[in-house]
């Protein structure tokens, strides 16, 4: 065989095995191309939750793990009984029954958020704490004027607040300079004075760093 054959029977040996390569190396591109987009296909599919806590709750001193603030209360349909319950925000103190309840309400709606209820409130003689019959909601860091994301979550407990004050026997809700009533639910949320005690010009005398409820019993 002529040294010229023999030259061209190995380029194309070579030239063989250089498109076989070649193929496998376009096949296995394509492979992959699918694979990826079979992937990229199925994360699309699956459906997007909002399961990580919001940044109002972080804010408010919330359990991350608190479910949303949504549905209405579980109505009270206890009876007067005084200030005969333990209060959990406060060993010394208790609350009424309808004050208890509407605390475990708020607790199930809104987790766990720092509050305070029974209270000897010696500089107010006419407040509800030292009766049981009233809650403080922290809302933010205590004594501060709140930010965007931390006034937004307390408009968020006072206005739930009254949507079931109802159901909670709620007497009022003050929140954020406003004071809403029940037995004035036609004039909406009005401007708190502070009764002549509470100076509103304050963080915690306007009510703009907890959200203050009381019940009626």
């Amino acid at each position: 065989m002529s040294w010229w054959r023999r030259i061209r029977r190995v380029g194309t040996a070579v030239g063989g095995l250089a498109v076989k390569a070649g193929l496998a190396t376009v096949a296995g591109f394509i492979l992959l191309v699918v694979v990826l987009g079979a992937g990229l296909y199925g994360s699309a599919a699956l459906p997007l939750t909002s399961a990580g806590p919001t940044k109002a709750a972080l804010n408010a001193g919330a359990s991350p793990l608190a479910p949303p603030a949504t549905g209405a209360a579980a109505p009270f349909t206890g009876a007067s009984t005084g200030c005969s319950e333990p209060d959990p925000t406060n060993r010394e103190g208790c609350l009424t029954q309808a004050t208890a309840w509407l605390y475990d309400q708020l607790e199930q709606h809104f987790g766990k958020q720092p509050t305070a209820c029974w209270d000897r409130h010696e500089w107010n003689p006419t407040s509800d704490h030292p009766r049981g019959k009233a809650c403080d909601v922290t809302i933010g860091r205590a004594g501060t004027f709140p930010g965007d994301a931390d006034r937004a979550h307390g408009w968020e407990v006072a206005n739930w607040l009254r949507a079931n004050a109802s159901a909670l026997d709620i007497a009022y809700v003050i929140w954020d300079g406003k004071i809403w009533s029940a037995s004035r639910e036609d004039e909406d949320w009005r401007t708190y004075t502070g009764g002549g005690i509470y100076d509103v010009s304050t963080a915690t005398g306007g009510h703009y760093d907890h959200v203050h409820v009381s019940t009626r019993d």
